[in-house]
Parts: C-alpha cells; sequence; structure tokens
C-alpha cells in the first residue's frame, strides 16, 4: 500500500501540461463551531473548535491543507490532501487523492505525563463526480487510509455517497444548501457501521459568512455509536 501511494504522489506530479497556463487559484474557509466533526463524521472532538481548510489549485493539481485546533489552541488533526482532477468535463469529474495527516489524541494524564500522542496517517482517496447542473451532482467517495506507526489505527476504510443541492432555495440575499449522505466505515479499532448524514448551510450572498448545521445518524454500528450534530459558523476567503 505505502508503494501504491508513493506511486501516485510521482503520478500527481509529473502529469501536470496545464499548470504553467493557468493562474494559481487561492481560497479558504474558517469554521468556528460548537463540535468539530471530522472529514469522516462517523467521529467527532466533542467540543468546540476552530477548523481552518485552504483550497489552492493550479490547473488539474489541488493542494488542500487542514488546520484544526480546539479554542484553547490545542492541536485536534492536520491534514494536508494532494489531489489530481484526471476527468474535467461539463458532467463527469474524477479525481485521485493523497493525503498525510497527523491525529492528536489525548493521553490519559493518570497514566502520562505526555498530554497528546501523535498518530501519523495515510489516506489514498478516488472521488468520482456527475452533475446535472451547476448546482446540483453526486459524489461518490473511496478512502483507504493506514497508520504509519505501530500507535493508532492500523488501517480504516470509508466509502460516501453525497448529494449535491446547492439551490434548494434561492433568495434573493439567501441561498440555502444541502449535502445529505450515506457513507459505510471500517476499520482495524475495530469500529464498522453505516450512517447517514447531511450539512444544511445558508448562505448570505453579499457577506462572506454562512451558517451551516450538520447531523450524523447511525444506522448499524458495532460498537454503539450515538447521533451526532454541529452548528458551525464559517468565513470564506
Amino acid at each position: 500500500m505505502k508503494l501504491l501511494f508513493l506511486l501516485l504522489n510521482t503520478w500527481i506530479l509529473s502529469h501536470k501540461p496545464d499548470t504553467l497556463k493557468t493562474p494559481l487559484s487561492i481560497r479558504g474557509n474558517i469554521q468556528l463551531t460548537n463540535n468539530a466533526i471530522s472529514p469522516v463524521p462517523a467521529f467527532s472532538l466533542g467540543k468546540p473548535a476552530l477548523l481552518t481548510t485552504l483550497y489552492l489549485q493550479k490547473g488539474r493539481i489541488a493542494f488542500h491543507p487542514e488546520f484544526n485546533f480546539d479554542l484553547e489552541a490545542k492541536p485536534w488533526s492536520i491534514n494536508t490532501w494532494v489531489r489530481y482532477q484526471i476527468i474535467q468535463q461539463k458532467k463527469w469529474d474524477f479525481t485521485l487523492g493523497n493525503n498525510f495527516s497527523l491525529f492528536f489524541k489525548k493521553n490519559n494524564p493518570a497514566l502520562t505525563k505526555e498530554e497528546y500522542q501523535l498518530q501519523r496517517y495515510q489516506a489514498f482517496e478516488f472521488n468520482l463526480g456527475y452533475h446535472f447542473t451547476s448546482m446540483r451532482g453526486v459524489n461518490l467517495m473511496y478512502w483507504k487510509s493506514q497508520s504509519l506507526d505501530e500507535v493508532g489505527i492500523k488501517n480504516g476504510l470509508f466509502i460516501i455517497l453525497v448529494g449535491q443541492i446547492g439551490d434548494l432555495w434561492n433568495g434573493k440575499n439567501i441561498r440555502l444548501g444541502i449535502r445529505p449522505s450515506l457513507f459505510v466505515i471500517n476499520n482495524t479499532a475495530p469500529f464498522t457501521g453505516y450512517f447517514t448524514s447531511q450539512i444544511s448551510t445558508l448562505y448570505f450572498k453579499k457577506t462572506p459568512f454562512n451558517l451551516s448545521f450538520q447531523t450524523v445518524h447511525p444506522l448499524h454500528t458495532e460498537p454503539k455509536s450515538k447521533f451526532n450534530w454541529n452548528v458551525g459558523l464559517n468565513f470564506q476567503f
């Protein structure tokens, strides 16, 4: 699996015929939330946090770093996604990605003086998307992850089907979008389960701010998992 990740990185960095012709695009999102929920929505921090995501893209190549901290400035996770868009059409797109991540697991203070255990992971992604319109579509995403250390979760599988409805309601100054999803997770924690989730977002057209509301409902999990939710204030730049 590690060889596959290395080959993917090499292939992505070597296939960039349009990067010199296309200007660099930089944007980002900062979210203040009452409960940080992971990109794999089965997991959460369980307390308020500040989540920062950057999007740097040049041609078909994109770099998406994520920096996630609680409100005491203590780290939770850092992701460094590199993605390459193989298919880029009006209706279809297909992207391959690779991520090196750091996860800061809080230790039991009764067992050790070290506050956190650092866990390193690597993940492979493929993402297939179909667009009905510029505001509506569906994505199928597959992640395969593995630990780079002896600690943590040795390997994991995450598959999610996401609907994109960006114009559920479109007013003069406000737009409502929703992203319903169905996902499955299976890892060596061990933890397995089937979930439904949704993210509803209220966009204010004349400002860079929006409000999001996320819910995660377990259908069947081993061990048992609980319903989870959060509210986020987002600033896009």
